[in-house]
Formats: structure tokens, sequence, C-alpha cells
């Protein structure tokens, strides 16, 4: 999870019907609460397509927030629309749209287990109190048909890999070392609308443009998912010429060679 206390996580469970919510310490995740919550009506896994009534599996980051007047009432006091379908989604072809943590007309409904179209749903009184743990475009909401707890050590050694990673990538960047860092990418890379090919000539044509390059990260954060790994921190990003600071988020695969690069973005 991320390097600050101040940093949370909402997991959700579709067999149990819970989300639990998470906060970031020294010692690895802490349990802080948890909520009773309903999911899509079919739960024969992930989510596939369009229409299929099935809540996706994986990390999801919340977009936008819709209050009360802003909503049909069925969707009560609250919404967080969520960023369903992913990178790592598109990359495996999952369609649909309209994900969304939200709350409900009446509180009864909660108690249902698996009867909503896809979304996660809690009562007005928990989304009221969920939300105060919110930070759009940062905190993540992670799901799966059933939690399994990684011992501590695990983790810790799982985000040690991914820091030094991420170093490698940064350094490489900022070194324009290109074959370094494009030996970063999976051969499956698709971001800001590049192939991984597409990427290179980019990258070349700016490291002729740019005299230096500096890069700063900070603020990590890291969430693992099976197959893949969401890596997200703030980058300041500064050349002879240009300067931009925002949100990036990585997609990253697991390989025999270590994680590489399925896709990335960022929020200016």
């Amino acid at each position: 999870m991320g390097d600050g206390a101040s940093q949370y996580a909402l997991l959700v469970d579709k067999q149990s019907q819970m989300l639990y919510l998470y906060s970031s310490t020294p010692d690895g995740p802490h349990l802080d609460k948890q909520f009773r919550c309903t999911t899509g009506k079919n739960n024969n896994g992930a989510k596939v397509r369009e229409g299929d009534k099935k809540t996706p599996n994986g990390v999801y980051f919340f977009r936008s927030i819709l209050e009360d007047g802003q909503l049909p009432s069925k969707y009560g006091v609250r919404a967080f629309p969520m960023d369903y379908p992913n990178d790592y989604d598109r990359l495996d072809r999952k369609t649909g749209y309209g994900i969304w943590l939200h709350a409900v007309d009446e509180d009864q409904r909660v108690s249902n287990s698996f009867d909503t179209e896809g979304c996660v749903v809690v009562t007005n009184k928990d989304i009221m109190e969920i939300s105060s743990y919110i930070r759009l475009n940062s905190t993540p909401i992670i799901v799966d048909d059933s939690i399994i707890r990684a011992p501590a050590a695990s983790l810790e050694e799982g985000k040690k890999e991914v820091l030094a990673f991420i170093d490698t990538w940064v350094k490489s960047w900022a070194g324009k070392d290109l074959d370094r860092y494009m030996d970063c990418y999976d051969e499956r890379f698709y971001g800001y609308g590049r192939s991984k090919e597409e990427q290179r000539r980019y990258k070349e044509n700016l490291n002729r443009a740019y005299k230096k390059i500096r890069i700063k990260l900070s603020d990590y954060q890291i969430f693992g998912y099976h197959d893949y790994i969401v890596a997200s921190f703030v980058q300041d990003y500064r050349s002879d010429r240009f300067h931009s600071t925002g949100r990036k988020k990585l997609y990253l695969t697991r390989t025999e060679n270590g994680p590489k690069i399925l896709s990335e973005r960022i929020n200016r």
C-alpha cells in the first residue's frame, strides 16, 4: 500500500459480501473497519462484458463523486464512479461501463446478497462514513471473489521488487538510456495511444530534443492483484523545455524477468 499512514484502500470480498477498509501502517496493511455490501446478481466470476450483471474483479480507482441531487433515488445519497474498465481490462478486451460504489434508496436492500447490476452497494450511513477515506484517483477499491491475506513478509518483499523496478525505469529515463528504458515495457504495452514500438520512437525524439531530464517521484502506492500490479505515485518531470506534475499509474505484469509495464497514464 502507500508509504504514509494517511493512505487507505477498500477491499471487497464478493463471497462474504463485505467491504473492508484498510490503512497503511509501518507494519503493513491494518484492517480498520468493515461494512456489509451487496454486489452483482451474477456471482459467477469477474465481469467480462457489458450486461453480464457481474461485479468486476481487480484494482480500480474513483474518478468522481456524485451527490444526492445529481442521482436517481435508487443510488442513495452519494456515488463514486469507478474506472472500470481499467487499462488491464481493456488489454483483456473486457467491456461494460457504469460500475460505481454507491448507496441505496432503502437500506434493507444491502442485506440481500448479490442484488445489483454490477455495482458495489452499501447503506447511506456507510457511504457517508466511507467517503471520508476516499481521495479521487488515489484511493483504490480492490474487488475479488474472495480475499486472500498474504503474509506481511511476502507483501514487503513484493513491494521492494516493484520499487527497485521503478528505480531502474526512472534512472534509465532520466539518463536517456533508451534500450534499458524500453526493456521495462512489456511487448503488449499500450498507453497514450501508443504501442511499445511507437513509445520507443516517441521517447527517442524527446531524448534528442531535451538536453536534461529530471524526474522526482513521491507518495508511492503499490497494489497487487493476481496477474498484475498497480503502482501509483506523484511524478514531477522537468526538462530544459517542459515541466509537469501529476499522479501517474503504472499497470505492471509479472514475468519470469520481473515486472514489466503493460500500460501507464497520468492525471495532471
